[in-house]
């Protein structure tokens, strides 16, 4: 699959489509009037609580997601609310970290967090990092499971983790298709891969790998002497640039990464992929906070789930269908080939997983 079709035109239009479609149901208005806030013909805030949010006017969104996806989300959002968001990205676990101690210190900056990693958001929770948030008629309509704890914090997408390759590196006839592919000899050297700590993402790459794929599949991508990140980020520079020919990838980043002309195309392997839920929460100690949950409600509407849709994320919600990068759309949530494990699942392994990834690759960072 080629997704470099997938541009920054193409994706405007996409998103330029979402916010007509909000602008149609919207409410909007001025900062002045006293109206709800209905997008797409959902409710996402009444008259109080809206009225309440344009008086803040702004918030703060701490995301370990990708910049490009999340700077969809937040201009989307601001285009359909006057609301406007400061956004503070770093990768998941060094985003926790901050969170961490911003709560210890009862200086927590953000609004509304939206991070990966069973393991983090279970420490973040025992931090009093979230506080229960109604999300009003929005929320009812998203999948059932998507809330936890009642209201504390909810599972917002699943993102999907492949592999993309530099296709003005790559050979034309020799792209990889399926992960099997990468333990060709040919790739010795030219592969890339994130440290398992990073977060949420390499957590649940990991499980899959040593679940789906195969206890010693692991071993054998070693073998080829992959070069070893501390994040995507540096990873999906570092394959734009040639420095690297193929490496394991969240797609949502390889999908912005193409939209800035990166020369990468993203593979859906026959195998299947690992998919993680990105979950979300308004802050306990938020500045903002009735901004905070208008901005929560509305990562659960329908026009905010069709914008993940359009970065290669797997919706929460049964009515905006499967992702799509360029001119081919992912398999169904329910066809089994995104691999997904439960929240138990996930922290049973996740040390275990870990100290196996490290001892594999010879990583002390």
């Amino acid at each position: 699959m080629n997704a470099g079709r997938t541009g920054r035109r193409a994706l405007a239009t996409a998103v330029a489509a979402v916010l007509a479609l909000a602008g149609c149901g919207g409410s909007g208005g001025g900062a002045g009037e006293a109206a709800k806030l209905e997008v797409g013909g959902e409710l996402i805030a009444d008259e109080q609580l809206f009225s309440a949010a344009k008086e803040e006017g702004s918030l703060v969104f701490y995301t370990g997601g990708s910049e490009h996806s999340e700077k969809a989300v937040t201009d989307a959002f601001t285009e359909a609310t006057g609301i406007e968001v400061e956004t503070i990205r770093l990768a998941p676990n060094k985003l926790a970290e901050r969170v961490l101690s911003e709560v210890g210190a009862k200086k927590l900056g953000a609004d509304v967090i939206r991070i990966s990693g069973e393991d983090i958001i279970v420490s973040l929770v025992k931090a009093g990092t979230f506080q229960k948030t109604p999300l009003q008629n929005a929320a009812k309509t998203a999948a059932g499971d998507a809330i936890q704890d009642d209201g504390l914090y909810f599972s917002s997408f699943d993102r999907v983790y492949s592999f993309a390759f530099n296709n003005a590196v790559v050979p034309k006839g020799q792209e990889p298709k399926n992960w099997a592919d990468l333990l060709d000899p040919k790739w010795r050297g030219k592969l890339g891969i994130v440290q398992v700590g990073a977060g949420g993402s390499t957590a649940a790459l990991t499980r899959f790998q040593f679940d789906k794929i195969g206890g010693d599949y692991l071993k054998k991508y070693a073998a080829n002497k992959p070069r070893i990140f501390d994040s995507s980020a540096g990873q999906t520079d570092a394959l734009t640039r040639g420095e690297v020919s193929v490496a394991t990838m969240p797609v949502a980043t390889g999908v912005g990464a193409i939209a800035d002309g990166a020369p990468l195309t993203i593979a859906v392997p026959e195998e299947g992929a690992a998919g993680y839920p990105f979950y979300a929460g308004v802050g306990s100690q938020a500045p903002s906070p009735n901004a905070a949950k208008v901005f929560a409600a509305w990562l659960l509407s329908k026009d905010a789930q069709k914008i993940a849709v359009q970065q290669g994320d797997y919706p929460v919600r049964a009515d905006v269908g499967a992702p799509q990068v360029g001119d081919q759309a992912f398999p169904a949530a329910d066809s089994g080939w995104l691999y997904r494990t439960d929240a138990e699942t996930s922290l049973k392994y996740v040390e275990e997983d870990a100290k196996r990834w490290r001892q594999i690759f010879g990583y002390t960072g």
